[in-house]
């Protein structure tokens, strides 16, 4: 089952291209903490609990609108906040506990069906060309306890993060898994992705990964 699936979409938030001449949209969504799922929970980790992964929340449309034409806000005006979005969609700035639990409305600029915001797990390295193996066995450590703890009774079927998706702008740089005595090994590189299972047999003795760039973002999966 793959990451995505077992985080589940977790709102339909409804998106239809509008055209040009169309009339402007400003629909209700829900309250603000249903778009954001397990977000709390997240925030109520002691930080030293939480200090190496994160959860992303990524909106998608499965209709063809672009990222850059959607637009969701809570609250209301003057004192509305926007949800930054990047271009592949992740949201850029979650809401903080307070605002969680003041459970303000959400809306979004487009019509109804087709569009949606999952969660994922990622690792917080920094932007870096060089990690240390054991920043990357933390992040999936961390990201195990956590999904055993808020998970619930789904966490009991679901598969243990292993892997490290390292995401990149544009093709995937050279990327390489470097041992104390200086040997190196190639990650398995897939168009824009480089991927490091830090626990593989013929990986297990690496002490850091070097890459030609830092990569945008690192997901956590089984």
């Amino acid at each position: 089952m793959r990451l995505a699936t077992l985080c589940m979409t977790v709102l339909a938030a409804g998106v239809m291209a509008v055209g040009a001449a169309a009339q402007p949209v400003e629909r209700e969504i829900a309250p603000l903490p249903r778009l954001f799922p397990h977000w709390q929970e997240y925030l109520d980790l002691a930080e030293a609990d939480r200090s190496h992964f994160t959860l992303a929340y990524v909106v998608g449309s499965n209709r063809g609108v672009a990222i850059e034409t959607v637009r969701i806000w809570y609250g209301n005006t003057p004192g509305e906040t926007e949800l930054e979005l990047a271009a592949d969609g992740q949201i850029l700035n979650p809401p903080d506990a307070e605002t969680l639990q003041a459970a303000p409305m959400a809306w979004v600029n487009q019509s109804e069906g087709g569009m949606s915001i999952s969660m994922v797990f990622q690792a917080r390295l920094g932007s870096q060309a060089e990690i240390d193996r054991l920043d990357t066995l933390l992040a999936l450590e961390q990201a195990n306890q956590a999904m055993r703890r808020i998970g619930g009774v789904a966490a009991l079927f679901a598969p243990a993060f292993k892997t490290l998706v390292f995401v990149f702008d544009g093709t995937a740089p050279e990327a390489w898994a470097i041992r104390s005595d200086g040997s190196r090994t190639p990650l398995l590189v897939q168009e824009d992705r480089a991927i490091y299972r830090p626990n593989d047999r013929d990986l297990r003795d690496v002490e850091r990964l070097e890459f030609a760039r830092p990569a945008l973002r690192v997901l956590l999966e089984p």
